[in-house]
């Protein structure tokens, strides 16, 4: 019997010291490279008592269900044995169920000042450190700490970190759901007396008051509050556990050397340790610690990937100036740097930016900024109406200082490095892409270099803008539904997505409306543009909800919707749906944003034929629920309603928007798309025909937005067109975007003041090289990954194709190589 802890993963994970067993689990071995006809699943306990079995055919994972739940933690042994074509293996691995007793653990904080106003966010506190010695009587037993901390947390045994992870823990609504994750300490003590330090950080939890998009306050919105920290070390041995330490107000408090940190601003530290780095009397903290009430979330095992330092990169170019030095690093990067100098003791400044202005003497702040610091602080020197840029600071000794970003990060390809007396050397300098360490699950590779560049340089701008959930770019760093739908099926031929897409929609479903309206982004922090309700999104960002659904049971299993949150929160969104005249919700909607046609009408972004996208919207988001209805053998929804529903707005869109040139509304590249999506070719077959023509007409340049894009690559027969499009060298194109970007994507393809040069919202492309050079395509109408096509297609001026893709049964190579021809 083969142990299999590197290909056998319960939910997503290779290694689980806490698998909630109150929920389903889901078992993946398709990463053990036998053609199975058949296996049998065994659950076993330490007795090696049999708690779970199961016959399963020929897929490789399986979804289970524990038939005892303890509150304890108890280790269990996974068997499974797979009768192949020509023999019998057996493999295993273990795992061990949650500590529900974490719960019972109390939320701990240092006291510093409860009634803290917010017009002092801004000014210097050192940051929490939370301590706490305890005894390990033997090491042979299993020692676990369970923990999560508010915002962002690291954690130290012994003087040691315990992880590579960074910007740590889970973003979610914290009043709904808190991640914890699970270590096992064995390799950090010793027998007798050892330390636990636990620094914490602003994160998502202890936002800053400014206001994004010059208006949203996100305290506002956000279940906030001071950063805390919950945690619990166990030991378990024999089946038994024994509960070793608790954070509770015995455990001591310290402050850090940083002074601030924000998400969207940056961090100041101090290296000096005297009295003159401490912060005034204003922002004096008190190093008692206190017991505090926590969110209210129900607290449950984290089980997406972490995000963590993936790559180092050296700049390119290190400028010397009058001040300090201009340096660049070639191409835009989404991380956190660490920075050596040697000096006396002075403040030293680093700001960065995506761009440099048109002299190329400074930084260009416009694509990485939204913000206004919110509040007036005179004694900072901080207005209200100041707008926010990305800056570090810190305070060096005398000597050689390192400087290293612990708990935000940026977006930059330069940055600019400035002292009080600008006598300083710079030792080092590297950059680091910080990032969800997602598993990249397919590979590409073609005698065309563009395309490999294109492709390379669209899995990177999706990294660049995925940590705990899918950020729309480094400006906003919010969890857009639209953004969402426009790039999951390039998000799952790209990555293993199975965890993040049921966090994100959990995420989604935590903030529902109470009406059941679904908000434009998750978390919630107040934009609603469009939407049809109080806090409801626009109906292309709230086609969310069901693409998640759809999607995850296409490619990952029928598990989702056993889910009951899940099918609740289903059921509620069509129902709020329904109830809504078309006549009002039809102009609920952003249209297909992003378009290459889009004006300017009374100082807002307007995308072509938005009134007719709008309401094609609407039907489109119904139609997503007949499939569902579908699928789920009608999962209670009120069918036929939804059905009646559906042939109604399908009349109106005819009636209002179909004319006597045989296009919708004003016959845009997005109307045609739209139409298609929604089905209206069934009346009128000649749709895709005259689309096509219009491409055609339009020198070939694909003019749609980020819906419009994405469904383009799916619903478009003619691969030439969709070929010429991706390989298109002149303005506008994705070679052009790329050129002028550095190396990423950026939100538009004409750069418009403001917009960001590291956005991922065009990046559904990169799904088209796996599903049409490759050929490895699914029926639309599958789920779990079963109708599988091979059907490459061979331009002209390709000599060959290769790669893979990584589904839930097992791996896909494909590869084609044209012969040449005899004389």
């Amino acid at each position: 019997m083969e142990n299999c802890t590197d290909l056998i993963t319960i939910n997503g994970k290779y290694t689980n010291y806490a698998v909630d067993v109150e929920e389903s689990i889901i078992i993946n071995w398709s990463r053990i490279n036998i053609i199975q006809k058949k296996a049998q699943l065994y659950i076993m306990n330490e007795d090696q008592d049999i708690v779970l079995k199961q016959e399963i055919g020929n897929k490789k994972f399986s979804n289970v269900k524990f038939p005892t739940i303890s509150d304890q933690r108890k280790k269990y042994l996974l068997h499974i044995i797979i009768e192949g074509e020509e023999s019998i293996q057996e493999f295993h691995t273990t795992f061990y169920s949650a500590n529900s007793n974490l719960k019972n653990a109390h939320w701990i904080t240092r006291q510093d000042n409860p009634i803290e106003k917010e017009n002092m966010y801004y000014r210097d506190r050192p940051s929490i450190i939370l301590k706490k010695s305890f005894i390990v009587e033997r090491l042979e037993k299993d020692l676990f700490l369970d923990i999560c901390g508010l915002g962002y947390y690291t954690t130290y045994i012994n003087g040691k970190r315990i992880d590579d992870y960074y910007l740590n823990s889970d973003v979610t609504n914290y009043g709904k759901q808190v991640y914890y994750d699970t270590y096992k300490l064995n390799p950090f003590v010793e027998e007798g007396s050892n330390e636990i330090i636990v620094e914490l950080a602003n994160g998502w939890y202890n936002p800053a008051p400014l206001k994004l998009l010059g208006k949203y306050n996100m305290r506002h919105r956000l279940s906030i509050g001071k950063p805390m920290l919950i945690c619990s070390i166990s030991e378990l041995a024999n089946g038994k556990q024994r509960n070793i330490v608790e954070s509770n107000h015995d455990w001591l408090a310290e402050g850090g050397k940083i002074l601030f940190d924000n998400i969207y601003i940056g961090e100041r530290v101090s290296f000096v340790e005297n009295e003159e780095s401490n912060p005034d009397s204003t922002t004096r903290v008190n190093m008692r610690v206190t017991e505090i009430v926590g969110p209210a979330g129900k607290l449950v095992p984290s089980t997406i990937p972490k995000t963590k330092r993936l790559k180092k990169r050296k700049p390119n170019v290190i400028k010397k100036t009058k001040y300090g030095y201009l340096i660049d690093f070639g191409k835009i990067i989404s991380g956190q740097i660490s920075l050596t100098i040697s000096s006396k003791k002075q403040n030293i400044k680093i700001n960065y930016a995506e761009s440099l202005n048109d002299s190329q003497t400074e930084l260009d702040y416009s694509t990485t900024t939204t913000s206004i610091y919110g509040i007036n602080d005179p004694e900072q020197g901080i207005n209200e109406s100041d707008t926010i840029i990305q800056e570090d600071q810190f305070l060096c000794g005398d000597g050689k200082t390192t400087f290293e970003n612990m708990y935000v990060y940026h977006s930059f390809r330069y940055m600019k490095v400035e002292g009080e007396c600008a006598i300083f050397d710079i030792n080092d300098l590297h950059a680091f892409d910080t990032y969800a360490d997602l598993t990249i699950t397919s590979e590409f590779n073609t005698s065309n270099q563009l395309l490999n560049d294109l492709q390379r340089i669209a899995i990177q701008t999706k990294r660049n803008n995925i940590r705990s959930y899918y950020e729309d770019c480094a400006r906003e760093r919010l969890g857009y539904g639209g953004d969402i739908v426009a790039l999951i099926e390039s998000q799952i031929y790209s990555f293993d997505s199975e965890q993040l897409l049921k966090k994100v929609l959990l995420d989604f479903i935590f903030d529902q409306t109470l009406e059941g309206g679904i908000t434009q982004t998750a978390p919630f922090m107040g934009i609603q543009t469009f939407g049809p309700s109080n806090n409801a999104g626009s109906l292309g960002w709230q086609l969310v909800l069901p693409v998640i659904v759809l999607k995850y049971m296409k490619y990952y299993g029928m598990s989702i919707i056993e889910d009951k949150r899940i099918s609740v929160s289903l059921n509620r969104h069509l129902n709020y749906l329904l109830k809504f005249d078309y006549e009002y919700i039809k102009y609920c909607c952003l249209g297909d944003w992003g378009s290459v046609d889009t004006v300017l009408i009374n100082n807002k972004e307007t995308p072509p034929d938005k009134e007719f996208c709008s309401a094609a919207m609407y039907l489109i988001v119904l139609q997503s629920y007949q499939k569902l209805a579908v699928f789920t053998k009608g999962m209670s929804f009120e069918t036929e309603k939804l059905e009646e529903k559906i042939r109604y707005v399908k009349e109106k869109l005819i009636k209002e928007y179909y004319n006597s040139k045989g296009y919708f509304q004003g016959g845009s590249q997005s109307s045609y798309i739209f139409s298609l999506k929604a089905g209206l070719d069934k009346e009128f077959p000649e749709l895709l025909q005259k689309f096509k023509n219009q491409i055609r007409e339009d020198d070939g340049v694909f003019k749609m937005g980020i819906f419009g894009m994405a469904w383009s690559y799916e619903i478009l027969d003619d691969q030439d067109l969709i070929y010429q499009w991706l390989t298109r060298k002149s303005y506008p194109s994705f070679y052009s975007m790329v050129s002028n970007n550095s190396g990423a994507l950026g939100e538009y393809f004409k750069k418009m003041d403001g917009s960001s040069l590291n956005h991922a919202m065009f990046t559904s492309y990169s799904q088209w090289f796996i599903s049409a050079l490759l050929g490895i395509k699914f029926d639309q109408e599958t789920q779990e990954s079963t109708d599988l096509l091979i059907d490459p297609y061979i331009p002209d001026d390709i000599e060959f194709a290769e790669g893979t893709l990584r589904t839930i049964h097992g791996e896909i190579g494909i590869g084609w190589k044209k012969r040449k021809k005899k004389r």
